[in-house]
């Protein structure tokens, strides 16, 4: 009976924590991504009433071309047949799809790939390790309170579907080595969830290399299938049957990837291109002004330093580097989740860019070192509790991100009720959204100020002489100045440094490579910090994860603004709000 209620418990915080407050943040694009997915969703218009008659043909044709290659189609299509449904079952069927029907068809996505996932992965756990009911809501629990699960979960992008399909493809993989599978059924539901992660994303054809892991694992035994040993004449007939079943598996996975991602190929000129594009942004070959945080960074010491403690927790991260080394190395299962592990994360950490979203695939894994590390550990269970309680905070505090309103909404209205009207703002480019901006859920708010605001370009003042000299005259006008978040001055200076020093790690010579590169930002930005440049901060405003103990006994604020850029800044970035000193 106890076990009943803490299993119900623990499913409604598992629903909870994804799907809590999934329009944070609407009308406003505040994800460059989930913005560019919901728009290409917009792009479809298969039922739109309002496509003339004559231009039908043509507009059935091309109804499903998102126009949109940086992804695949199949979460686009998936998230537009969400609309569809709302729409029929409304009776509203063929209305134009708004910005905030396509976003939260996306979010919605995100937040049920990742509710299967926590059931997924404790399955997995369980497949290798023996059952333990009180370690299953352990494992529900740290996987339910783990930061990234409950983050994407709230961005309508690609990250939860990834996570679930990599987790899904490791489960029947694991299976199908542990004898609890047919080859037949192994090859079918493989081929299906790859070719979906494929045409989700298609760097997501490194997927590929699990499958065919455990084709490999199975010509080295084939007693497994075959439960008897074989001949050496019958050897060759047994890897001619396995070739043959990896052919039917790759065309299989093929077919399904063009079938859920079909424009990859109808519109292949255009694929090419943004596969190009994306492709030269992530190795470095270009560099633009949202990939100079990895410059001069560490491969695999930037994940373990400024993702992953972040995350997944700094007391996660540790627990998994000790599962995956101090587990059984003569366990087939646990070195099957070891190859998973390394298949994905080494290639990936050593690309140029080392955003938080491409290490999403292997989260989950490293969460079930974590909990296969608990359970194999024999401690007293106050002790297992006491470490569940440390593995939850991190998760518990970051719901709070999404529990209160989104911070560049507080900031606005404490800007709408403190700076004058016709006040000369200076603020920065490229923060998807300009601040202050009108919050939707505060009724009767009024005209905003009609404030004098420039966006500046800031990254390219360094390299663009027109720039330095209208920035002094703004300086001189603006009456207050905006650092909207940690972009520019985080990446350009070392105001903000405070690495891990490294064997081989010279910071010093990193933040003078930054001041030479980068000279009148760093001067910029020395002189607004220490009071020089004639501004002094008057406001700031962030929304950190937070935990607050009861009783009104005192509030811990988690602070991960160090994190990786995109970790903070599309969720809970920190505001910064400067006023000229002449005017105090």
């Amino acid at each position: 009976m106890k076990r009943s209620i803490f299993l119900i418990l623990v499913i409604s915080l598992l629903f909870f924590t994804r799907l809590i407050n999934l329009s944070w943040s609407l009308p406003y694009p505040m994800h460059p991504d989930e913005r560019n997915m919901a728009t290409a969703i917009q792009n479809l218009n298969c039922f739109n009433q309002k496509i003339e008659i004559d231009q039908a043909n043509k507009s059935f044709i091309d109804c499903l071309n998102p126009h949109f290659f940086a992804y695949g189609q199949w979460p686009l299509y998936f998230g537009y047949g969400l609309i569809i449904l709302y729409q029929w079952l409304k009776g509203i069927l063929g209305e134009m799809i708004n910005y905030e029907q396509a976003v939260l068809s996306l979010r919605l996505i995100s937040a049920t790939a990742s509710i299967i996932n926590a059931w997924v992965l404790v399955k997995i756990i369980n497949l290798i390790s023996k059952k333990k009911s009180a370690d299953d809501l352990i494992a529900f629990l740290v996987i339910i309170f783990s930061p990234f699960f409950i983050q994407f979960s709230h961005f309508g992008t690609t990250e939860s579907l990834l996570m679930l399909f990599y987790t899904l493809i490791i489960y029947l993989n694991l299976r199908l080595i542990k004898n609890q599978i047919t080859l037949v059924a192994f090859i079918f539901f493989s081929a299906l969830i790859t070719g979906l992660a494929m045409a989700t994303k298609i760097s997501s054809a490194i997927f590929l290399l699990i499958p065919f892991t455990a084709f490999i694992y199975l010509l080295a035994r084939p007693a497994i299938l075959l439960k008897k040993k074989i001949t050496a004449a019958e050897k060759k007939f047994f890897f001619l049957e396995i070739l043959f079943a990896f052919l039917k598996f790759l065309l299989l996975t093929i077919i399904f990837f063009i079938i859920f991602s079909p424009y990859n190929f109808i519109d292949w000129p255009d694929f090419l291109s943004a596969l190009k594009y994306e492709s030269d942004v992530a190795l470095g070959n270009y560099v633009v002004f949202y990939t100079r945080q990895f410059v001069d960074t560490w491969p695999v010491l930037f994940q373990f330093e400024k993702i992953f403690p972040y995350a997944l927790g700094r007391l996660s991260t540790i627990l998994f580097l000790l599962g995956f080394f101090c587990l059984s190395w003569k366990n087939s299962q646990i070195n099957f989740l070891r190859l998973a592990f390394i298949f994905y994360f080494i290639p990936t950490a050593f690309m140029f860019a080392k955003w938080t979203r491409f290490m999403a695939p292997v989260m989950p894994v490293m969460i079930a070192f974590n909990l296969l590390f608990l359970k194999k550990i024999t401690v007293g269970r106050w002790f297992k509790n006491l470490i569940l309680i440390f593995l939850v905070l991190p998760g518990l505090a970051y719901l709070s991100i999404y529990w209160h309103p989104d911070v560049r909404f507080t900031a606005s209205d404490w800007i709408f009720k403190n700076i004058p009207q016709q006040a000369r703002i200076l603020s920065e480019t490229a923060n998807v959204v300009d601040i202050p901006i009108q919050n939707p859920l505060v009724k009767n708010n009024g005209l905003p100020p009609n404030y004098q605001y420039v966006s500046f370009n800031f990254y390219d003042l360094d390299v663009n002489q027109s720039l330095e000299a209208s920035l002094g005259n703004l300086l001189n006008q603006a009456d207050y100045i905006f650092v909207p978040s940690r972009r520019i001055f985080f990446n350009h200076t070392c105001f903000n440094e405070k690495l891990i020093l490294l064997p081989g790690f010279n910071l010093a010579k990193r933040c003078e490579n930054l001041k030479k590169s980068y000279p009148k930002l760093n001067d910029y930005y020395q002189k607004l910090f220490s009071g020089e440049l004639g501004f002094v901060k008057i406001a700031e405003f962030t929304s950190f994860p937070r935990l607050c103990l009861p009783f009104n006994l005192g509030c811990f604020n988690f602070n991960d603004e160090p994190a990786e850029e995109t970790w903070t800044v599309f969720d809970h970035p920190v505001i910064r709000i400067f006023k000229k000193s002449s005017h105090i």
